[in-house]
């Protein structure tokens, strides 16, 4: 019972753990919060919902998917925050917030309020080795989630682009001094972070329904994990979301389910008042 409670937790950390590195990743390089994070996820799920009900095949449908939420990142940086010049935190702040809304408010407009049956990516036949019942779409979404936090790793410190946008990231008008094209690197940071929201919402999908609201404690939870990790670090978010999945799994199956939610809040709460900088302070590397 204590394995399969793990593998919950981690199952569901995954999926925080990708959005959260998208949080981070913006907030490191833009100083900026993005609430409209979690509703990226939630749009880009429909998208390959809808694309799938059209005839593409599931995982073509997943790879366009993903590029258009890539792509929407895009346009919102460039054509929307970007005018904003990130000159004001509350201005953006409050920019984030209305783009979520017209993201929530147009996707009822286009799917509307039911829950609508996403198909499923992994097999849910499980599989018994030793005793133990081992579910395939679990181990699926651990395993994406670690290519893709492996990937990132090795992307920002061992490619000239990831370096360049450490760089930008840590010190913007240091690195435009040395020739680093700051305003590409907030680009890029987008369009990757977008990525991995729809990643996360697929997925996501086919274990919760795509739905309209399913990003609302989703996004909140990417959030505390962030915090939890040490806002700003990618590493840490990543560490963040599987803590808070582990945390949020076993809370459920020894004090109860009704207070998952509660418990592994009140876990961040706590540490927190303890390192208010999160597990993984926020560090500026000077070695490039």
């Amino acid at each position: 019972m204590l394995i399969q409670q793990i593998l919950n937790g981690l199952t569901m950390g995954s999926i925080y753990a990708l959005l959260a590195v998208g949080v981070t990743m913006i907030y490191k390089s833009l100083s900026m919060l993005n609430f409209a994070h979690g509703d990226m996820m939630m749009v880009s799920a429909f998208a390959c919902l809808s694309l799938y009900q059209l005839g593409v095949p599931i995982y073509l449908a997943i790879i366009i998917a993903i590029a258009l939420a890539a792509g929407l990142g895009l346009l919102l940086e460039r054509f929307f925050y970007r005018k904003l010049e990130f000159s004001s935190f509350t201005n953006v702040l409050i920019a984030t917030v209305g783009v979520s809304f017209v993201m929530r408010n147009s996707s009822i407009v286009i799917w509307g309020t039911n829950p609508q049956l996403f198909p499923q990516i992994f097999s849910t036949d499980p599989i018994e080795i030793g005793g133990f019942l081992l579910i395939p779409q679990s181990i699926g979404i651990i395993t994406v989630a670690a290519v893709l936090g492996t990937a990132l790793q090795l992307f920002f410190y061992k490619t000239k682009t990831g370096k360049c946008m450490r760089a930008a990231a840590i010190d913007a008008e240091g690195a435009s001094m040395l020739g680093i094209n700051v305003t590409k690197s907030r680009l890029l940071t987008f369009v990757i972070s977008s990525g991995l929201a729809a990643v996360a919402g697929i997925l996501l999908a086919p274990m919760s329904y795509a739905r309209v609201d399913m990003s609302v404690l989703v996004g909140l939870k990417a959030f505390a994990a962030a915090i939890l990790g040490g806002m700003g670090n990618v590493v840490g978010a990543l560490v963040g979301g599987v803590l808070l999945g582990l945390i949020e799994a076993l809370g459920a199956n020894y004090i109860s389910t009704a207070y998952k939610d509660v418990i592994s809040f009140l876990i961040l709460f706590i540490v927190l008042f303890v390192k208010p900088t999160g597990l993984f302070a926020k560090r500026h590397e000077n070695k490039m």
